[in-house]
């Protein structure tokens, strides 16, 4: 048997809805993000359960590093930015 085609544009599959504590640990981000952004300046953030499980400047570590400790693939994780950042077209 080979695999079934993939499907395009509308009729494509979407991903399961997310769990009501995926939305509750991101309403808990929004609501926190101060303090995240104080505490982990520039970095990316997961969150799981309303706490910060890990934290790094690489966006993939801080996945895996999460899934790890977790052993769960849905959480949230947040840039924590820290100021107001201009970026400048350089060319």
């Amino acid at each position: 048997m080979g695999k079934a085609p993939r499907r395009k544009g509308r009729d494509a599959a979407l991903p399961p809805p997310a769990s009501r504590e995926y939305w509750e640990d991101s309403d808990w981000a929004l609501e926190h993000s101060s303090e995240i952004s104080q505490k982990y300046p520039n970095q990316w953030v997961a969150i799981v359960n309303k706490k910060v499980v890990a934290a790094g400047k690489n966006g993939s570590e801080v996945e895996k590093i999460a899934t790890e400790k977790m052993g769960k693939r849905e959480f949230v994780i947040i840039f924590a930015e820290k100021g107001i950042h201009v970026y400048q077209n350089q060319s």
